[in-house]
């Protein structure tokens, strides 16, 4: 596959964390936290959506979210300012 239909497999991990069965999770040279899950909060998302984001500070506090995000177009709308992972600037993401 293409680079704009991986960059969500390649910039997170996936995390088993007790309440969640399986989330996408990036930690930041900042040490804050992205996690991205499906809408109702429980697993992995669609690669197309929807994501469900928050952003957490290193004690996993909530800066921001969650936020529904209803396509990887509007996700990355929502990284750019919070992430330094490579976001593609294909239309087709």
């Amino acid at each position: 596959m293409r680079f704009y239909q991986q960059w969500i497999e390649r910039a997170f991990r996936v995390e088993h964390r007790p309440g969640i069965a399986r989330s996408y999770w990036r930690v930041e040279p900042d040490g804050t936290i992205i996690m991205l899950t499906d809408e109702g909060g429980f697993d992995l998302p669609s690669r197309d959506g929807p994501f469900l984001a928050i952003h957490m500070d290193r004690d996993n506090n909530v800066l921001c979210g969650p936020e529904c995000l209803p396509t990887r177009l509007s996700l990355a709308v929502w990284l750019r300012p919070r992430s330094t992972c490579p976001i593609p600037t294909d239309p087709r993401i």
